[in-house]
């Protein structure tokens, strides 16, 4: 995915209430951006972190300066969650995630649960495949931890990926690196332990499947990349 326009450098003040930010700009003036990321952003939020902009015209939107990376130790890291859905889908148009190649239509879920679903083509025989994409930040050595906090909406969507492999639908939970100084994403059981036993005996007893994969990120752009593996 390329960035559409080039992206302004800023430096981070502080971070807050999730989804905004002040920021200085390299002209020197303070403003506040939205940050679309749900995620504790733990090492990649410290004060006076490097980051970069996108701008959204769009005037119904209250703050137009959007956060999309931040630079941290010199790798860039994509912060905007926003992005998860149409990178996921881009990756698999592209064969970068050959494993769900091979259907007709890649469409945003309507449900709340997931973000996308593959719909094979008619009498072809498989499945529809339900997508829920969760994001993986926190980094340890070389790994990334997953999950970094409790969250109720990650047990809402253990359930629904359970009940659409009980309606003998495909699911399957991509775990995403917006990153690629990363070799592994490990499961953190002192995080939220019950949903991580869930998680386990739904992928080795009833056919959860779960890829987990990096980008190559720049201010260019960012592009699915890498596999890495998943770790219990």
């Amino acid at each position: 995915m390329d960035f559409l326009a080039p992206l302004y450098k800023a430096f981070l003040i502080k971070r807050y209430a999730k989804v905004l930010a002040d920021v200085r700009l390299e002209t020197g003036e303070n403003a506040t951006v939205f940050c679309s990321n749900t995620t504790r952003m733990k090492n990649i939020s410290d004060p006076d972190t490097e980051i970069y902009l996108s701008f959204c015209p769009r005037p119904n939107r209250r703050l137009q300066l959007i956060w999309e990376l931040a630079n941290v130790n010199g790798t860039f890291v994509g912060v905007n969650m926003g992005r998860q859905t149409d990178l996921i889908a881009e990756a698999i148009i592209n064969g970068a995630l050959p494993e769900l190649s091979g259907y007709e239509r890649i469409e945003p879920d309507p449900s709340v649960f997931f973000d996308l679903i593959l719909t094979p083509a008619e009498n072809s025989g498989c499945p529809p495949c339900r997508i829920a994409i969760a994001p993986a930040y926190e980094k340890k050595g070389a790994d990334l931890l997953f999950p970094d906090a409790i969250e109720v909406s990650n047990h809402h969507v253990l359930n629904h990926l359970a009940n659409a492999i009980e309606n003998g639908e495909r699911a399957v939970l991509i775990l995403f690196a917006q990153r690629s100084d990363c070799i592994s994403i490990r499961a953190q059981w002192t995080t939220d332990t019950p949903y991580l036993v869930n998680l386990k005996e739904l992928y080795d007893n009833k056919g959860l499947e779960i890829i987990c994969c990096g980008c190559s990120v720049s201010p260019e752009g960012i592009w699915v990349t890498t596999r890495l593996p998943f770790i219990f």
